[in-house]
């Protein structure tokens, strides 16, 4: 792997707050995406992680009761749990 040079950097960082992505700026100068990639990582090092997808039906609370009933013998099978997690998301 070659060391990339300080103007490669400079102009890769440039296109990253013009808002190019890695992909875009991978064309322009001719880096790996990979190099980009990493250069972007340390220029937006400070920003945190966004945790992506669908919010969760139930509380950790929700859980450790769901849990509880189980370890306790009280729900026998998956439909009783089923019904109880219904329970607990429609009744909060």
């Amino acid at each position: 792997m070659k060391p990339t040079s300080s103007t490669q950097r400079s102009s890769v960082i440039s296109l990253l707050q013009e808002g190019y992505s890695v992909r875009q700026i991978q064309s322009k100068t001719g880096l790996g995406k990979s190099i980009v990639g990493r250069i972007k990582k340390e220029v937006d090092g400070d920003k945190e992680n966004m945790k992506g997808g669908r919010p969760a039906k139930l509380s950790p609370q929700d859980k450790r009761e769901i849990i509880h009933q189980i370890t306790t013998g009280r729900l026998d099978n998956a439909v009783q749990g089923a019904q109880y997690i219904n329970n607990i998301i429609s009744h909060p």
